[in-house]
Formats: C-alpha cells, sequence, structure tokens
C-alpha cells in the first residue's frame, strides 16, 4: 500500500510506499515513534514526550535528549512532516497521513471477532527488546488479549474436532508464557484427545523441566494429575520424578559469561568460546546464562555420528520457536532464499533456481540474518559442541558478528579444545574474530574437592560420609559428569570411570527403555518421538512408558521444537555400544528407511545405509547429498561425499553397471575439488586418470564437464598439446549439441593453451572468437556449468595479448571493458580474476599506479574462503607491494616463498608458476640483486609452465643482470639480441620496442639485419 506500513508487534519494521526501510537508529528513536503511532488521537506535549523517554534525566537534558532523537527519526523516516506535525511545543502524529498499523489491524480484527486474522497479525510482543516504562502496561495488554484469543481458538477448534489446529493455537499459547501451566495442560489434553499420547507426554516433559529450571519448582498438582493419567494404562515404571542437575561452583566463569551478554545486549556482538574437557559443564554453564539473564535464547547442537549437513546449525536455530514464529514477517525473497535450508519454506513449490557461489554468498547470509536478528530482543545464539559444526554455520556466525556489529547479539559455543586441528573451520573463526575484538574464551577446568562434596551431596539430597567423598573425588578428579552419574539412585557402586557407571544405570532399564534408548542412540543426532517410536516397533503404550522412563531417570530430555536429546553425548555413545554390532547394523537400517521415507537429509540417510551395510543405498544416497552440498557450494563437504561414495563402490558387482556409476562420480568430483584446490593438485590428476581409464574401458565419450576439467588441468601443468585435444573435443561436441556455451568454454581453453606457450596472435584469434561468442544473457550458464564468467576472465587475457603484440589502443579498450563489467559482476572469483590478470598487465606496463589499484581491488573481492588460485596471486602481489614500498628484505622473501609454493610444489592455475617467476625477476631488478636474478633468469629459459610467454622479457633481464655483475659487453649483448629475436618470434612489439631501448641505452648502432 502506498504510505508507511508500521509493525510494532515484536521487532520494528517500517515499508514506505512498499519499500523496506533500514531499521531505526537506536531503540529510543524506536520509541519515540511507536509513542506517536499508538497515541496519534491527540497531539503529546514534548515536555511529556521527555519525561516519559528519559524519566531520570533533568528537564532540560530531556528536551536536548528529545530533539537529537527527533533530528535523528528525521533521517530515518523518509518524508518525515508528511506524516508527524513537528511543532514548536507539540509533536502529533498527521490524521490524513496514509498508514497500516499492526496493533490497529490486531484490535480491529478481535473486535469484529476474526480471531485467525488477530493471531495471524500478532508478530510478538510490543516494541520487543524495548523496556522504557511507558510501554510495560500496553505491551501486557496486549499481550493478554493475544492469549485469550489463541486460547478461543483452540476452544473453537476443538469443539469442531480439528485436532491439528486446535493443537497448533495450543504450541502458540504456550510459546508465549513457557511458565503458565493453564497453556501446557490445554496441549496436553488435546494432544490426549487427538490421539497423539507422545506430543502430550513431551507437553508434561517440557513443562516439569521449564518449571523446574526457571523457578526450581515442580508442576502443579492439576498438571501433574494430568500427566499421570496419561501414563495409567501403561506399565509401572520405577524411579522418581525428572530433576535437572544441581549446578555448583563456577561462580567466576558465570560472571564472565554474564559479562560477556551483557555486553552484546548493550549492543555490541561478541562471540563467546566455553571450553573444556567431556563432562565439565559447558553446556550448563550456558544453560544458567539463559535463567540468570531471562534471554531469548536459540539453540542447536552438532553431532559427530551422521554426514556433514552444509548450514545444519543455522538450519536448526531457524526452525526453533523463536525464529520461526517470524520467518512470516520476511519479504518474499528472503523467504525463498531460506527455503534452500529449510524447504518446508517453499510449501511444496519447486526449490529456488541454483545461483552462483558469489550469488549464494551474498544473499543467503543477508536473508539468514533477517531471520535472526529482527526480533527486536537481544539474541542468544547456542551452539553446542561446535567441534562437530559444519564450517558453512560458522562462516555464518562470523558474518553476523562481523556484518552487524552493533547487533544485540552474543553467540554462546561450547567446544572440547582437543577436538580442534590445525585446520579446524572453529579455529579461524576465532582467529578472526579475535583480530576483531570480539571474541571471549571461558575455559572450564575440573572442580576441587570443595565443590566436587557440595555437588555430590546436593545431588543425593543430604550430607555424605567423609571417606565415601574421598573415594568419589579419586575417581572422578572432579569432573561434574561423572559425581552427577555416579550419585544418581540407579549408578553401579565402586566404578572408576564414567563410561562404566553410565553404562551401568543404562543396565538398570526396563528391557523397552533399554532398547528405545538403543535406537535412539543410533539416530545420532536428537531424535522427533516419531523416528524411533516406528523404528522400535512397539505399541503407544510400550513406547510412551519407555520414553518417560528414559525422561525421568535423566538420560534423554526435551530439546528443540518436538524433539528429544540425550543429557549427554556421553550417554548417547554408551546406550549405543549397548546395542552391539549385528544390532546396530540393523537399528541403522530400519533408521534409514523411516527417515527416507520422512524426506530425511540425504548426509545422514548415506551415513545410516552405510553403517547398516546397505551398499548400493549408501552410494546413492552419498552422491546425492554431494548434490545437495554442492547446491549450497559447500565444496569440501561435496568432495567428500563423492569420495566416500566411490570408495564404497568398490564393494558392489563389477560390471558395466557399477563402472558407470564410478564414471559418474568420477565426472562430478572435479568440480568441488577445483574449488577446494585448484586444478593441478595430485588428488585432481588422480581423479582424471581414474575417470578417462574408466571412460576407455567403457567406450564412452567423457562429459563435458570432465574434459573441461582435464583441459584446465593440462593448462596448469604446462602440457599444452594435451590441452588443445581436450579443447577440440569440446568443440566437436558443442558444434554437435549447438551448445553455444560449450562453442564459447572450448575457444578459451584454445585461447588459453596459445597464450601460455606463447604464440600471441593465435591467441588474439581464440579470445576474440570467444568474447564475439559469448552472450551476456548466457553469463549465467557459464557461471554455474564451468564457474567463472567467461567474458571477464577473456577479456583481461585479450587486453593483455593485445598490448604485448604492440596494439595498445584495442588492448586499453579491451581492459577498461573488463573492468567495467567486472565492477558490475555478481560474481566474486571472475571479478577477483579481473584484477588479477590487470595486475599482471600492469606490471609488464610497468605502471606501478595501476597495479596498486588493481590489488586493492583484488583485495575488496578476496574473501576467506577464496579458492587458492587467485589467493597465491594476492600473496605474491602483496610480496610485489612491499618491495615497492621499500621494504626490500620481506617483499623479497614472500616473493621466493610464494614462488616455491607454485613452481616445487602443487600450481593451482595455468601459468601461475611464470606469474611467480616474472614477479621476482622484476624485484631482483628494482632491488638491484644481480646474482639472485641472473641464477633465477637462467632456471627460468628452461622451466616452461607459462615462463615462455615472457622469454624476451626474461632475456632481457638476465642481460641487464650480467652487465650489472660486470660480464663482457659481447655476452651481454649476444643476451640481448637473443631476447630481441625472442620478440619478434613471438610477434610482442612491446617488449621488442622495450629491448631496442635497453640497446639504444648500451650506446649500440643497431644493424639493419638484426
Amino acid at each position: 500500500m502506498a504510505g508507511l506500513r508500521a509493525r510494532l508487534l515484536g521487532g520494528v519494521e517500517l515499508r514506505l510506499d512498499g519499500e523496506p526501510l533500514p531499521p531505526l537508529e537506536s531503540a529510543r528513536v524506536e520509541s519515540l515513534l511507536a509513542y506517536l503511532l499508538l497515541h496519534r488521537d491527540a497531539p503529546q506535549l514534548r515536555q511529556r514526550l521527555a519525561f516519559l523517554l528519559w524519566p531520570d534525566s533533568t528537564d532540560a537534558q530531556a528536551r536536548t535528549n528529545l530533539r537529537k532523537v527527533l533530528h535523528n527519526l528525521r533521517r530515518c523516516l523518509p518524508e518525515t512532516d508528511r506524516f508527524i506535525d513537528i511543532g514548536a511545543r507539540t509533536l502529533r502524529w498527521r490524521e490524513d497521513a496514509p498508514l497500516w498499523l499492526d496493533v490497529e489491524q490486531f484490535e480491529q480484527a478481535l473486535a469484529d471477532g476474526r480471531l485467525e486474522d488477530a493471531v495471524r497479525v500478532y508478530g510478538g510482543e510490543l516494541l520487543e527488546g524495548d523496556y522504557d516504562e511507558w510501554i510495560a502496561d500496553e505491551r501486557e495488554r496486549l499481550a493478554k488479549l493475544h492469549m485469550e484469543a489463541l486460547g478461543e481458538l483452540a476452544r473453537r477448534h476443538e469443539r469442531d474436532r480439528n485436532w491439528p489446529a486446535a493443537i497448533r493455537c495450543a504450541e502458540r499459547l504456550v510459546g508465549c508464557d513457557p511458565l503458565r501451566e493453564e497453556g501446557h495442560r490445554l496441549l496436553i489434553r488435546l494432544s490426549g484427545e487427538g490421539g497423539d499420547r507422545v506430543r502430550a507426554l513431551r507437553t508434561y516433559h517440557v513443562c516439569a523441566a521449564t518449571l523446574e529450571r526457571e523457578l526450581g519448582v515442580e508442576p502443579s498438582r492439576e498438571t501433574r494429575a494430568m500427566y499421570e493419567e496419561l501414563l495409567a494404562e501403561t506399565a509401572p515404571v520405577m524411579g522418581g520424578r525428572h530433576a535437572t542437575s544441581p549446578f555448583v561452583g563456577r561462580e567466576e566463569e558465570g560472571d564472565r559469561l554474564a559479562g560477556a551478554w551483557q555486553a552484546a545486549a548493550r549492543g555490541g556482538a561478541r562471540f563467546v568460546l566455553v571450553s573444556g574437557e567431556a563432562g565439565a559443564g559447558k553446556t550448563r554453564l550456558v544453560d544458567e546464562l539463559r535463567v540468570r539473564v531471562n534471554a531469548v535464547a536459540v539453540e542447536a547442537r552438532a553431532y559427530p555420528a551422521e554426514g556433514t549437513i552444509a548450514y545444519g546449525v543455522v538450519a536448526a536455530w531457524l526452525r526453533s520457536r523463536a525464529v520461526s514464529a517470524r520467518l512470516p514477517r520476511l519479504d518474499r525473497a528472503e523467504l525463498t532464499e531460506l527455503s534452500r535450508l529449510l524447504p518446508e519454506l517453499g510449501g511444496g513449490a519447486a526449490p529456488p533456481e541454483p545461483v552462483s557461489e558469489a550469488e549464494l554468498r551474498r544473499r543467503l547470509p543477508r536473508a539468514i540474518g533477517r531471520a535472526l536478528l529482527n526480533a527486536g530482543a537481544p539474541l542468544l545464539l547456542v551452539v553446542d559442541d561446535a567441534q562437530w559444526a559444519d564450517a558453512q554455520s560458522l562462516r555464518l556466525i562470523h558474518y553476523l558478528v562481523r556484518a552487524a556489529p552493533s547487533a544485540r547479539l552474543l553467540v554462546a559455543a561450547t567446544a572440547r579444545r582437543e577436538d580442534l586441528d590445525a585446520g579446524h573451520p572453529l579455529g579461524a573463526l576465532i582467529g578472526s574474530l579475535q583480530e576483531l575484538g570480539r571474541f571471549t574464551e571461558i575455559g572450564l577446568g575440573r572442580l576441587g574437592p570443595a565443590e566436587t562434596a557440595r555437588l555430590a551431596e546436593r545431588v543425593a539430597g543430604g550430607p555424605l560420609d567423609a571417606g565415601d567423598l574421598d573415594r568419589l573425588y579419586g575417581y572422578s578428579e572432579g569432573n561434574p559428569l561423572f559425581v552427577v552419574e555416579a550419585m544418581r539412585a540407579d549408578a553401579p557402586a565402586d566404578t572408576a570411570k564414567v563410561q562404566a557407571v553410565i553404562a551401568g544405570r543404562l543396565e538398570r532399564l526396563s528391557p523397552p527403555a533399554a532398547e528405545l534408548a538403543g535406537v535412539a542412540a543410533a539416530v545420532g543426532r536428537a531424535f522427533p518421538a516419531d523416528v524411533p517410536a516406528r523404528v522400535s516397533g512397539f505399541d503407544e503404550r510400550t513406547f510412551v512408558a519407555a520414553l518417560d522412563e528414559l525422561w525421568r531417570r535423566g538420560i534423554v530430555r526435551a530439546h528443540g521444537p518436538g524433539a528429544y536429546d540425550f543429557s549427554h553425548g556421553r550417554i548417547r555413545d554408551a546406550a549405543y555400544a549397548a546395542l552391539g554390532p549385528p544390532r546396530q547394523r540393523r537399528v541403522h537400517l530400519a533408521v534409514a528407511r523411516v527417515l527416507e521415507e520422512c524426506g530425511g537429509e540425504a548426509a545422514a540417510l548415506a551415513s545410516h545405509y552405510e553403517k547398516a551395510g546397505a551398499v548400493a543405498d549408501a552410494v546413492r544416497w552419498h552422491e546425492r547429498a554431494a548434490g545437495e552440498a554442492q547446491w549450497l557450494h559447500a565444496h569440501a563437504d561435496a568432495a567428500r561425499e563423492l569420495e566416500r561414495a566411490l570408495a564404497l563402490s568398490e564393494g558392489l558387482p563389477p560390471g558395466p553397471g557399477t563402472a558407470g556409476t564410478q564414471l559418474r562420480l568420477l565426472t562430478a568430483l572435479p568440480a568441488p575439488l577445483v574449488a577446494c584446490e585448484g586444478y593441478g593438485s595430485a588428488r585432481m590428476a588422480r581423479v582424471h586418470a581414474r575417470a578417462l581409464r574408466l571412460a576407455d574401458r567403457l567406450g564412452a565419450e567423457p562429459e563435458p564437464p570432465l574434459v573441461w576439467s582435464l583441459a584446465l588441468a593440462a593448462l596448469t601443468r604446462g602440457e599444452w598439446a594435451a590441452a588443445n585435444d581436450f579443447g577440440a573435443r569440446l568443440r566437436d561436441r558443442a558444434e554437435r549439441d549447438g551448445d553455444q556455451v560449450l562453442r564459447t568454454e572450448a575457444d578459451f581453453v584454445h585461447g588459453i593453451a596459445a597464450y601460455w606457450s606463447g604464440d600471441l596472435e593465435r591467441a588474439r584469434r581464440y579470445f576474440t572468437a570467444a568474447v564475439r561468442r559469448f552472450e551476456p544473457a548466457r553469463r549465467g550458464a557459464h557461471v554455474l556449468r564451468f564457474g567463472q564468467d567467461t567474458e571477464l576472465i577473456v577479456r583481461l587475457r585479450l587486453a593483455h595479448a593485445l598490448w604485448l603484440l604492440g596494439r595498445g589502443v584495442e588492448a586499453d579498450r579491451e581492459r577498461d571493458a573488463a573492468l567495467a563489467v567486472a565492477q558490475g559482476s555478481t560474481h566474486a572469483y571472475s571479478r577477483a580474476v579481473t584484477w588479477l590478470w590487470a595486475a599482471v598487465d600492469a606490471v609488464d606496463r610497468g605502471d606501478d599506479a595501476q597495479f596498486r589499484r588493481h590489488v586493492r581491488g583484488l583485495e575488496a573481492d578476496l574473501d576467506e574462503d577464496a579458492p587458492r588460485q587467485v589467493r597465491v596471486p594476492m600473496e605474491l602481489f602483496g610480496g610485489y607491494l612491499d618491495l615497492l614500498a621499500g621494504r626490500t628484505g620481506p617483499g623479497l622473501a614472500c616473493l621466493r616463498h610464494c614462488r616455491d609454493q607454485v613452481v616445487h610444489g602443487e600450481a593451482p592455475a595455468p601459468g601461475l608458476p611464470g606469474v611467480a617467476t616474472r614477479l621476482l625477476l622484476e624485484a631482483y631488478s628494482l632491488a638491484a640483486e644481480p646474482a639472485a636474478g641472473l641464477a633465477l633468469a637462467d632456471e627460468a629459459l628452461g622451466m616452461g609452465r607459462g615462463a615462455r610467454l615472457w622469454e624476451a622479457e626474461i632475456r632481457r633481464l638476465r642481460a641487464t643482470f650480467l652487465a650489472a655483475l660486470g660480464a663482457p659487453d659481447g655476452e651481454v649483448d649476444a643476451e640481448l639480441r637473443r631476447a630481441l629475436a625472442a620478440a619478434r618470434r613471438q610477434g610482442q612489439r612491446a617488449f621488442e620496442e622495450r629491448v631496442r631501448g635497453t640497446l639504444a641505452e648500451r650506446g649500440l648502432r643497431q644493424d639493419r639485419a638484426i
């Protein structure tokens, strides 16, 4: 609608004439705007507004503050005077200003009896996260109306026996006030009446755990009576009521964590790592923070016992009740992006189109950030066992903290430091946020003897014998998990290992509960109750009784929306071990089949089928998991899944079918590998060799993506003839299929082969043809199929070739065109390659200012996950910049190190050894180090791998090094003549003129025959 559309229920959100406005600058600006909107029936005195917003300030200071806030409001709300009448003594919302206000819509829907519309428009508490006194009464009034509407709606649906709708209303009612038992009782009753006893049981479990954690009390007699009635027809179970383990000690650590929260809540996003050994109480410390500060908490846990799922932690956050309730407020485009992670948001529609990696990284984090940070209130994001978290979720945490530094956000992670190896993505996250000053680590050691005794006596419910306490401390060494498990009523006596204590407790479960614990452990993560229910085959009453026993004995706990989880990973491990290998395989197979029917994640299905020994199914699901990972550009995950599928395929029956499967996997593998390692890795070479052998054995023509990858690998190794052969295959296939995109890529391959072999005129023809064939409308097809924007990649190479050929005007035109297209491109990799070759071109031209400019452009496009074929040149350029700035020693050291990497190690891209050699030679010339320069020039003349492009310049520099070292004039002049001959042979007019200039400087007379 035209005008202002304002949401105040939940976080403040404004749209002006249909377009979203940026968030308001401060809570005070939000508060002022909200007050004017809610009291628009009359003018508001400035003096009264100042007092309401700053009750503790002097009148003069409050009025000054009001003027500042009003000034900020003018900046945030365009055309402010269109909406607000700003007078000398009063402010008033204009009566004729076009306005849609959610509070007004909510109350009007209630007045009209449209309860569905009312609860739909209610997006959360009024000005959630704002604690000005004037808001409290109105917030409470609106919240009460909303809860009454939900209750009435639930009862209407109950009368109509529409149980799903009634239960949804009751669940929302519980979410509004988890401490209000009436909501839990309503949900228990509706679930029972609707025939879902498991949901009813879980509701009681959540209610009891919430009351105990938040208030230290158990449910009321009325609520407990409903629970007992629910279990009345099940087999009796021994054991007392469920109780959360007591929390002892950790005062200093708790204060530090609370301090980090307070800093974040004031508007300074932070990341806190709570580290310690298994059982140290890391998760419990974070739980205590949530209770202590009454934070809006969104929790997720990472798991080791399943395939890695890209954005798995983030998806768990998004599915939490606190976040998912606000997702409908997002734009359609944002919901579309989130449906990449949450398919249920698509409403059964086709998934969104695949996009390039750069485009995904631009869109998806922004949509996730909007979903997580639009609540208004300070937010606590929790990730348990972050040592198992996926790299994409950890990268998203970095984005949230870096991109929204003033967000009221604390990300609290728990992890075992001993599980973090040198390349772990959590280590990279920690290092990055340390540099920003937004990281805190809180290490948890073991408890001392006194704290161990306090904890044991709290668990036991009374004092213990000093000898027993000494023996317990000797066994546990102060590990809190050991103490709690050893002191439970059903724990075995005098067991010196925590795993044995847990195993002993599990042995005392009833047979159905023990069976259920094993099945749940095999699931490997938080489990919705229906999965183990179907796998176990128990009837509903038996299942409910067994699940309740596990809950009351502290084996499992309610987790997230609709699931359970083990109270500790070590308990899960013990329950899984108790199954034994044959039973484990059978359970994994049953779990896989249930998950497949339920639409489970491909990576988890692959893991379960593999553990079940169902090789063909495991291969199929690993391949599908790779596709899903590649769709999200999780390249390392995709490569790992494909390689695992290949390894497992060796166990399939030999024959053409298995060989065809393997060829298909090998054809898919280079795409993620090149993103991880570049074109020239040994791993890539093994994949290519195996794929060619298989294709030859099957008599099959390799598919274009594999041939293109083979071509780039050959170019990287400096095998120009092989690259041309692969280019010809691409051309033939393109002509046969009428595939213009593939034809352009074939021209690219031929052009690069000619370029690096020094045949510049031939390279120019192929590059020109590729640019001519390239259709901007198909830019996306190039990016998705081959990972590059071919126009950008080719134009700069064409510009460099034209400059070397002496066609400077044309070279400038192509260079400028490429840079102009790059400025508007969303494909970061291709932009980076454009800057990279513009920088190389500037070095050859001797234009240091342009070199610095292009390196700055490359640096701006370089993200932490850029592939090696971009990162290595950036390191080279950094060394050259040091040299230009007079830091000769560090600059040369960096250049030598980088060159050694690509010449004597694995070069990630074609010609990179030649580029590194060219830069280091130029650096030796600038640094006046002729001996080192001469040695390198001698090596360069015989190395190939791209150095041939610069043969004339290498020989010219070699001659200057010889002269500086006092070599005879004849030797120097002969080398310059060889440089001139090389430039002429390759048609390099630019280098020919440079050699002539050097000859002229030496005062030599040029003979026409030369």
